[in-house]
């Protein structure tokens, strides 16, 4: 199953034009990628809820993620963006 891409929203927006184009255009499109396919494999923000989750890309996970995934609808939104490099 295949859950669709929601867009960037609120401070990932602001943050992703912040990125280098070799991180946008690399990890973090692999990442993302990855996560339309499997978005289980982000962790949970709290016990117990999976609608906000965090996802580390990068070179020894130097960037994470945070989504907001809604497994009901499928979809799946990039709500923060990290990244420490």
């Amino acid at each position: 199953m295949t859950y669709r891409f929601d867009g960037f929203h609120g401070r990932a927006l602001y943050e992703l034009s912040g990125l280098p184009e070799e991180v946008r255009d690399g990890p973090l499109l692999e990442c993302l990628l990855h996560l339309l396919e499997a978005p289980w494999d982000a962790v949970p923000e709290r016990p117990g809820q999976s609608a906000i989750r965090h996802a580390f890309f990068g070179a020894d996970g130097r960037g994470m993620l945070t989504l907001l995934v809604n497994d009901k609808a499928e979809t799946l939104r990039i709500i923060d963006i990290l990244w420490t490099g």
